[in-house]
């Protein structure tokens, strides 16, 4: 749980920096090289982290392996961990992420200003499923485990 702990930690992080752009101007960011390479790198490396939030509880819990990153999230929804709400929001943005990742010549500013201006909430929503219907889950029958232990 840790591992997933330090995840979120780093999605929280990069969530909170890119909060601080957000009051910005599309022009504003257009002409500011040096903005528009911090909002890309922290949106990548946010969405990595759910990525490997993703591949983390997949492997431990024995989930079907996903073709792609896009496919982690399917296999998450397919569980009850992450609702449709999350994977709308979470299929593109690993599109995003290989986008940033390997493709710069095709980096879109409209779409990323506008997951700057429009969804970074929905970073935040991810984490609160995963902590709810997996971490939650997964400490209480941790726990349930740890007293019938104690009690033998």
């Amino acid at each position: 749980m840790e591992e997933i702990k330090a995840k979120i930690a780093v999605v929280q992080e990069r969530v909170r920096r890119l909060s601080g752009f957000k009051k910005l101007a599309f022009e504003a960011y257009l002409k500011n090289l040096t903005v528009k390479d911090a909002v890309e790198r922290n949106i990548e490396v946010a969405i990595q982290a759910c990525i490997d939030i993703a591949r983390i509880i997949i492997k431990r819990e024995g989930f079907r392996e996903p073709e792609d990153n896009k496919g982690v999230f399917v296999v998450l929804s397919e569980n009850s961990i992450i609702s449709e709400n999350s994977l709308k929001f979470l299929i593109p943005m690993a599109g995003t992420r290989n986008v940033l990742v390997h493709g710069y010549e095709k980096i879109d500013d409209a779409i990323i200003f506008a997951v700057l201006k429009k969804h970074l909430s929905d970073f935040n929503f991810f984490l609160k499923e995963v902590e709810e219907k997996y971490l939650v889950t997964k400490t209480d029958s941790q726990k349930k485990g740890s007293q019938r232990l104690m009690k033998k």
